[in-house]
């Protein structure tokens, strides 16, 4: 197992195989909760709690939750499952449109198509916050990591999420 600091605290990262998502099969075409990543699974931890998925966040097919880590962190995991390709790239730049972030950073992260992350502070400067964007053939998914403003989640491990999360869609969507 490797370790990694987050936040002060150490999350064991599986370097073999991982089982992702909840465990269970997407029931119907309209039931996308299946396609959120548990960032337990990835930690390998019982550090974070989910908030019930909501369905369709922002009125597009897909799913969103938000997990809480004990500390006080939040992981938002958004996924969203459009007609084509070209319609997930358009949800991507409309949720990059809407994102408050200040002291903006935006790197290329190597997650599906397109990956960026943008990190930085909330605009009142109290949260360090880094965003994951990315596409897989019609999905789209957003993954926002919030927490103390002096402790930024690190990179690499929003990148494993985010490739996490990528692998996940493709498994259950066939991507």
């Amino acid at each position: 197992m490797n370790t990694r600091r987050l936040g002060g605290l150490t999350a064991a990262l599986f370097s073999s195989a991982l089982t992702f998502g909840a465990g269970l099969a997407v029931a119907d075409p309209g039931d996308y909760t299946a396609l959120i990543i548990d960032p337990n699974v990835v930690t390998d931890s019982q550090a974070y709690t989910a908030t019930p998925p909501t369905l369709n966040p922002g009125g597009q097919p897909g799913a969103r939750t938000v997990f809480t880590h004990r500390d006080g962190r939040t992981i938002t995991d958004t996924v969203w499952v459009l007609t084509d390709p070209a319609a997930a790239s358009s949800a991507i730049n409309q949720a990059q449109g809407n994102l408050a972030i200040a002291n903006q950073k935006l790197v290329s992260a190597p997650v599906g198509s397109g990956g960026q992350l943008i990190s930085g502070t909330s605009p009142d400067g109290t949260r360090s916050l880094s965003v994951l964007y990315f596409t897989e053939g019609n999905a789209a998914s957003t993954i926002e990591f919030a927490g103390p403003s002096a402790d930024p989640a690190p990179s690499d491990l929003v990148i494993e999420m985010g490739q996490k999360q990528d692998a996940l869609i493709k498994s259950r969507l066939g991507a």
